[in-house]
């Protein structure tokens, strides 16, 4: 009888002595990610709390509440609690790459000299590890689509067609629709009489100059060289591997116009520069449709 006393002491022994290796006076707990994903979005995302109720996981947030205490240049501190228990967090933010960023979200506490609290905390800590990477996750993949940062989802892509007639003119003010496309079915017309094929849907680019200065280009891609002739040239464009940012929009010229703005914002944002000028492309006949909230565009820049 005393000797299984005896074994049963030795074996509590040996259990909280385990416990007290096991189990580490400081529980740190860390997540860490990589994202395909520039850092000023994901801080940007950090310091804006009006922006958190589209990216915070409803089930993260009922079982503890996430509040941002300090935003950084590099991350944030967050303070979580949950049942009286508060504790301070700390994001960092840096980049991987040309176009990615490393996460690193991680907190710490003091454990218990009770045992049984002890081992309580340790699972606890596993609970709070798996919240933490649920909240994470959300956030960098709220950041990495361009939609939720630009407005407007941007894609990289490659322009294939390479050979354009074009027309270019020029106003005093913004062209109207009737001399866009004029000029359009100018382009139509010579492709027809030199037997060539139309590739894709008429190309348009307005540069402003100066506030009564508008230089205009229509295009069309072709399946071979026309004879220039009046007012028609060719052109050719340089076919850059994925080196065209793209994105389409509904509506009239004001949403264009934010499409543009957008991708310049990219572009900066990600330090590229433009080797040719941009254009949109014209999914809808303007001439036919006149409702402007109904027309497709699709918007593309050159990027370097």
């Amino acid at each position: 009888m005393k000797k299984n006393l005896l074994y049963i002491f030795i074996l509590i022994v040996f259990c909280l002595v385990g416990v007290y290796i096991l189990v580490p006076g400081e529980i740190k707990i860390s997540n860490i990610a990589l994202t395909p994903c520039i850092p000023k979005n994901i801080t940007e995302c950090l310091r804006d709390q009006s922006t958190w109720k589209r990216w915070l996981p409803t089930d993260a947030a009922k079982d503890y509440d996430y509040t941002l205490t300090h935003p950084f240049t590099d991350g944030a501190e967050i303070e979580l609690s949950k049942r009286g228990t508060n504790l301070k967090t700390r994001m960092w933010v840096i980049p991987s790459g040309r176009d990615s960023s490393a996460v690193e979200w991680q907190t710490s506490f003091t454990s218990s000299y009770d045992p049984f609290k002890r081992v309580a905390q340790w699972f606890e800590a596993k609970e709070i590890k798996s919240n933490m990477q649920n909240v994470m996750d959300n956030l960098l993949g709220f950041a990495a689509k361009t939609e939720n940062i630009y407005g407007f989802r941007i894609q990289r892509t490659t322009f294939t067609d390479t050979i354009l007639a074009a027309i270019k003119f020029s106003t005093s003010t913004y062209p109207k629709t009737e001399m866009i496309y004029n000029a359009i079915n100018q382009l139509k017309k010579k492709i027809n009489d030199e037997g060539a094929e139309e590739k894709d849907f008429p190309m348009l680019n307005v540069r402003e100059t100066d506030s009564s200065h508008f230089e205009t280009m229509v295009a069309i891609c072709i399946s071979k060289e026309i004879k220039n002739e009046g007012n028609i040239f060719i052109s050719r464009m340089v076919p850059m591997k994925d080196r065209f940012l793209k994105t389409e929009v509904m509506g009239g010229p004001f949403s264009i116009k934010n499409a543009h703005r957008a991708i310049e914002n990219y572009m900066n944002d990600h330090l590229l520069s433009a080797p040719a000028i941009p254009f949109e492309i014209l999914i809808t006949d303007r001439s036919k449709e006149t409702d402007s909230s109904k027309w497709k565009t699709k918007i593309f820049h050159p990027s370097m």
